[in-house]
């Protein structure tokens, strides 16, 4: 998981929210909200960041819909782009993650709000933890994110392996200097020409910030 930059709203959006009686229900430009997130998250869920696009992804509101007013539910500033969050064949919310299994429930973290993020580790095995229990439980228990079934800690394990494949060819030998680090880190950060950032990036990040914190 990482930080969110949200920008403008889509203009169908501000124009539909000038309505009299206006709901979210409503507004059928939903496209135009799904093109906008995947832009700002670099086609990544906003929170296991796998990939996700505009034919398989879920509007999320990270404070729940259930609670929120009809004109509430219309702002963009409390919305996400999320996997669908579940795989075919399994049964059940147990094996689904992320919106799919967070449903109605409150969360605290929240990856538009960077001071929510800061505790969050991760260990050589993939796992996402953090030492602040209400996140750990947002993210082990509410939102599902080290699920066996959805391959989520290998595939973050699988990234830690990459990115340390990469610091190495940069460079083989000694302790890694911080410009190497650093032009690592931006490949991660950055989204590439088309947009996309790479899956699993947070935890690349992660590395790469706890190397850099390490160094002199």
């Amino acid at each position: 998981m990482i930080y969110i930059k949200k920008g403008k709203e889509p203009a169908s959006l501000t124009k539909y929210k000038k309505q009299k009686f206006a709901y979210y229900d409503g507004y059928k430009e939903k496209d135009d909200l799904r093109k906008m997130l995947l832009k700002e998250q670099g086609y990544l869920c906003a929170y296991c960041m796998r990939r996700i696009d505009i034919e398989h992804m879920k509007i999320e509101h990270w404070f729940p819909e259930n609670e929120l007013s009809d004109i509430e539910r219309l702002d963009y500033r409390n919305m996400l782009g999320s996997c669908e969050g579940h795989i075919d064949g399994t049964n059940g919310k147990k094996d689904d993650t992320c919106d799919s299994h967070k449903s109605g429930d409150k969360i605290t973290v929240n990856p538009l709000d960077r001071s929510t993020l800061c505790s969050i580790k991760y260990n050589s095995d993939g796992e996402i933890y953090s030492d602040n229990e209400i996140i750990e439980k947002d993210i082990d228990v509410v939102l599902n994110l080290n699920s066996e079934k959805h391959l989520l800690k290998l595939n973050r394990k699988s990234m830690l392996k990459q990115v340390r494949e990469e610091l190495c060819k940069m460079q083989k030998r000694g302790i890694w200097g911080r410009s190497v680090l650093e032009k690592v880190k931006n490949k991660y950060i950055n989204a590439d020409e088309n947009g996309y950032k790479k899956e699993y990036a947070g935890v690349a990040i992660w590395y790469i910030d706890k190397k850099l914190n390490s160094t002199t």
